[in-house]
């Protein structure tokens, strides 16, 4: 996730082109981050005392940390903790940057504070987006005081990734009372709270995720089509319940209720998570004691 919520907005800034960053993805799946690197992006050495160290690493036959500890840049604590943060999915992405010779971690890491400043985010927003970690992620992309609706999202994030696209990632959310959409589905939740869930899209932007979870080739977005995402919808809901029944919380899902058709969906309060996979932007909907409600007609999953 981290990479594409970092390498989208490199794009954005005309940093990196769509291609480039294809590419730097491959390229991140082959490379772990070199200590330099990782000591740069910590601030534990400047960029030219990681340079030293590497050209000495091709007349010393060493490794670079004990080089670094040898010219006192480094601490033996300090390389063992750097060398436990190599698998770390920021630092891979900020070494297939180096590596395909389009920015170095100190010119990233600036990138990140102007991102930062553009998104209005808070102070440990960086870090936790380098973190990879959607519970430590998602919340900065939530509206002030929405705390309720986060379990529901976050269980939502988890699914998107691991069951069709491993670099979703998440937009602003923000509240509204309605949203049109071309193709729908919601499900009904009932227990301890009533929940609505929904997943929405416009012209095709639901396509990708439904043939990936369907494992189905679909042409276009019909029934079929959204019968594969209220399954999805589905197993959101399922195992969103799943969890609250380990706490002696039981829930009921209703069937999946989906169209291909337009409509307008409302309700009282509806939280709307922008969800960002393979270059098309959907919705998803959560609507906590309180209904989300069609002006179209539906058919059951």
């Amino acid at each position: 996730m981290v990479s594409s919520i970092v390498g989208n907005y490199l794009i954005d800034k005309g940093l990196i082109t769509e291609v480039q960053l294809k590419d730097i993805m491959k390229e991140q799946q082959r490379v772990r981050a070199k200590l330099g690197l990782i000591a740069v992006a910590e601030g534990l050495m400047t960029q030219e005392e990681a340079d030293r160290v590497n050209r000495l690493q091709a007349v010393m036959d060493k490794r670079f940390g004990d080089i670094a500890v040898e010219k006192r840049y480094l601490t033996e604590g300090q390389v063992e903790t750097l060398l436990k943060k190599q698998g770390n999915a920021y630092l891979a992405f900020a070494q297939a940057l180096e590596n395909q010779q389009l920015m170095t971690i100190e010119q990233l890491e600036q990138y990140l504070i102007d991102f930062k400043c553009e998104k209005r985010f808070g102070d440990f927003a960086i870090e936790d987006i380098k973190s990879n970690d959607v519970d430590r992620i998602l919340p900065h992309y939530m509206p002030e005081g929405c705390e309720k609706y986060l379990n529901v999202a976050g269980t939502a994030l988890r699914i998107f990734i691991r069951c069709v696209e491993a670099e979703t990632f998440p937009g602003k959310a923000f509240l509204t009372s309605q949203i049109e959409a071309d193709n729908w589905a919601i499900q009904y939740v009932e227990g301890e709270h009533t929940i609505t869930c929904g997943i929405v899209g416009n012209q095709n932007e639901l396509l990708f995720a439904a043939s990936v979870f369907g494992q189905e080739e679909f042409s276009g977005v019909n029934e079929d089509t959204m019968d594969a995402i209220g399954e999805l919808l589905n197993c959101i809901n399922g195992l969103y319940a799943s969890a609250l029944s380990q706490s002696g919380i039981n829930m009921e899902l209703h069937p999946p209720e989906f169209s291909a058709m337009p409509a307008e969906m409302t309700g009282k309060e509806i939280l709307v998570l922008p969800v960002h996979m393979q270059g098309n932007t959907f919705h998803f909907l959560i609507a906590i004691d309180n209904k989300i409600e069609s002006n179209q007609e539906v058919k059951n999953g």
